[in-house]
């Protein structure tokens, strides 16, 4: 077996130069592995990761109706009943790990000049490089997934979806090409997406996310829009011809409950979709770029330039968003929880007797956790 090295390059060299010429061992070192992920960069930023939690996991409470009101002539009977206003909302902790050694022998190897990349030096520092960009797509995923078990409750926790919502009378039924949104169904932080699940209707002879609908109706359900939709107007049923109308359409009805922290105030797109963005946006109009401000730790101010502004609202790409869909969010509806007090917990190294090796492993104990899923959106196609 061949072992790469710094032996030599060629096994047709004269074996004078072999034996006589040494090559030139650059010191610098080549980060070929490093990418950029904008949604780790934004709760830094911002401020949106909580440590020292506590509990074998985290609840908290979600307002999902109102009191109801009547008309009063001022001599109205008036019914004093109780009224529990509140669900539950519940996560537990996730976990990620990454570790190395360094055998006894090795390390006096490596210790001296002959020492290329100082293997000993730095060993958290390069553990803790790769915590943060193998956690770069954990913030998509779907925790509540096979397999995932231990991974963190992603965006995709909360997208679980099969159907669409008919257009024409705003009920469920198998993907359907002509319909606008997507049906809702899925299980997050231990509440239903469900429209509907918990009581409350939409308005009469409007189908949802049009009109107004009663706040338990939908105060747990994010928006699924259907860029494949016959209903927008491209002269092809692809985000390539009709994405600006899928994004208008997402970014407006996302913000039917209109609070301060539910504008959407980012969306984060696939690679393909943000190209097909901005070949259509090169066609029509001329791209914004919005230099963000620096108070609120915009993707420009941290160094992000694939960014562009559309209807308001922060669009850009990353690598770690899969293939075909997009995501709109608030950062302020998004917090990173972590048990430690710091995100990353470092370990050693430390030399075990045992193995005659020095190991060390940096971990974390942590999840995400999302404001109501009514703050999100989901750009995908449906049929």
């Amino acid at each position: 077996m061949t072992v790469a090295g710094y032996k030599g390059f060629s096994n047709t060299d004269f074996a004078r130069s072999a034996a006589t010429s040494l090559a030139r061992h650059v010191r610098e070192q080549e980060d070929a592995w490093m990418k950029n992920f904008q949604m780790g960069a934004l709760l830094e930023s911002n401020g949106r990761i909580v440590t020292n939690m506590g509990g074998r996991g985290f609840d908290w409470p979600v307002q999902y109706r109102l009191h109801a009101i009547e008309g009063n002539t001022g001599e109205t009977a008036r019914n004093f009943a109780r009224r529990n206003l509140w669900k539950t909302a519940s996560l537990e902790y996730r976990g990620y790990q990454a570790s190395d050694a360094i055998f006894y022998k090795e390390f006096l190897e490596n210790r001296g000049p002959e020492g290329i990349v100082k293997v000993y030096d730095q060993f958290i520092q390069r553990l803790e490089k790769s915590m943060k960009q193998g956690l770069g797509p954990e913030y998509y995923v779907d925790g509540s997934a096979t397999g995932n078990e231990q991974s963190w409750h992603g965006l995709e926790s909360m997208f679980g979806c099969t159907q669409t919502i008919n257009s024409s009378t705003g009920a469920a039924r198998t993907a359907n090409a002509a319909d606008f949104v997507g049906y809702p169904n899925d299980t997050y932080a231990g509440l239903s997406t469900v429209l509907g699940n918990y009581g409350g209707e939409n308005e009469s002879n409007v189908v949802w996310p049009s009109g107004v609908a009663d706040p338990e109706y939908d105060f747990w359900s994010p928006l699924l829009v259907n860029y494949t939709c016959t209903g927008f107007s491209g002269a092809t049923d692809t985000f390539a011809a009709q994405g600006d109308e899928a994004m208008r359409y997402a970014i407006i009805h996302s913000q039917r409950n209109a609070t301060m922290d539910g504008q959407i105030t980012n969306a984060v797109l696939a690679r393909g979709l943000y190209m097909d963005l901005l070949n259509l946006l090169d066609g029509k109009e001329q791209i914004n770029i919005n230099p963000g401000d620096p108070a609120a730790g915009s993707l420009r101010t941290l160094g992000f330039k694939n960014v562009v502004s559309f209807d308001g609202v922060d669009v850009s790409w990353e690598g770690a968003v899969p293939t075909n869909v997009g995501y709109g969010y608030n950062i302020n509806n998004i917090q990173l929880l972590s048990m430690d007090d710091s995100l990353f917990r470092s370990e050693g190294p430390e030399y075990q007797i045992e193995s005659q090796a020095f190991v060390a492993v940096v971990s974390t104990l942590s999840n995400l956790k999302f404001a109501s899923p009514r703050n999100f959106f989901k750009l995908l196609s449906l049929a």
